[in-house]
Parts: structure tokens; sequence; C-alpha cells
């Protein structure tokens, strides 16, 4: 053949024209490949955004859990309270009944300090108590603010796989990978046909 002449597809064996054929086949299915496979990323990080919106649910929940239960831990230790004072009131009018049955003098020397000893004991228990309930709702509120910051780091990772779902294009990578492959496909098809007579 000279060089001058024009090869075209007739020219090519049996197994060149197979060439060319797997390489369009190969061509239009790596393009279906394509599509498919970014079809299952972005529902795939569709799921991962539901699964951490569902996170950020769960930890808004658990943080108003939070905050009732430092509301009953409350309500608690002021229940505790009145019982206290309530007691602490009864034991003192019977000791003042004791006094007076046996005829001791209130008000005056180990009778006056008893009492006062007995007024410190009580203050210094009402201290404790009220340091322990804000200690303990103050614990409660901290995790429920936890409990928030998390929601809030699951709400914006929820944010972001979504826009990233969202910017996922089955079509655009499927076209890319035909553009791909028909480049491929033109590149192995005889030269003769490539050129205008």
């Amino acid at each position: 053949m000279a060089s001058s002449e024009r090869l075209g597809w007739s020219d090519l064996s049996g197994l060149g024209q197979y060439g060319v054929i797997s390489s369009g086949f190969g061509a239009l299915q790596g393009g279906i490949g394509a599509f498919y496979a970014a079809s299952a990323e972005k529902y795939k990080t569709k799921s991962l955004a539901l699964s951490l919106e569902h996170k950020k649910d769960m930890a808004l929940f658990n943080m108003r859990m939070k905050e009732s239960q430092a509301r009953h831990i409350s309500k608690m230790y002021n229940k505790q309270f009145q019982i206290a004072t309530v007691k602490h009131g009864q034991m003192k009018g019977k000791a003042r009944a004791s006094f007076a049955a046996r005829g001791i003098q209130m008000g005056v020397g180990s009778t006056k300090d008893a009492f006062v000893s007995d007024e410190i004991m009580k203050e210094l228990d009402k201290i404790t108590m009220n340091s322990n309930k804000v200690r303990a709702v103050s614990n409660k509120r901290l995790e429920g603010v936890g409990l928030g910051i998390q929601a809030s780091q699951y709400g914006v990772s929820a944010s972001n796989m979504f826009a990233t779902a969202s910017s996922i294009s089955p079509f655009m990578n499927m076209s890319s990978s035909l553009l791909t492959g028909s480049a491929n496909f033109v590149s192995s098809l005889p030269e003769g046909m490539l050129r205008d007579s």
C-alpha cells in the first residue's frame, strides 16, 4: 500500500475491527460504570448526612433531658432542705420543752451555748446542702452544654455531607468518562478514517 492511500474500516483485519468495536463498548461501559459509581457515592454521602442529623437530634433530645434532670435534682434538694428544716425545728422545740420541764432557765449560760451551737450546726448543714445542690445541678447542666456542643458539631457535619452529596453529579462523572473513552476510541481508529477525502 502506498502512503497516499486512504485506509478505512474495510482495510482493518477482523481482529482490528473487533478491537475498535471493543474500544467503543469499553468507553460506553466505562461511562455507565462511572454514572452508577457516582450515584452510589451520592447515596452513601446522603445516608451519612442523615445519620449525622439523627445523632444531632438525639444529642439535642439528651440535652433537654439533662436540663429536666437538673430541675428534678434542684427540687429534690429543696425538698430535703425543707424536711431538714422542719426536723431541726421539731428537735429545737423538744429541747426547749425538755429544758423548761426540768426548770432550766432559757437563754442563759450553758443552755444559751447549746442553742447557739445548734443554730450554727443548722446553718452549716444548710450551707452544705446548698453547696451539694448547686454542684449536682451545675454538673447536669454542664453535661447538657456538652451535648449541645456535640449536637452543633453533628449539625455542621450533616450540612457538609448534604452539600457534598449535592455536588456529586453522576451525569458529569459519566460524561467525563465517556469523553475519555471516546478519545481512546477515536485514537484506535485507522488514520484514514479520521481524515477528509
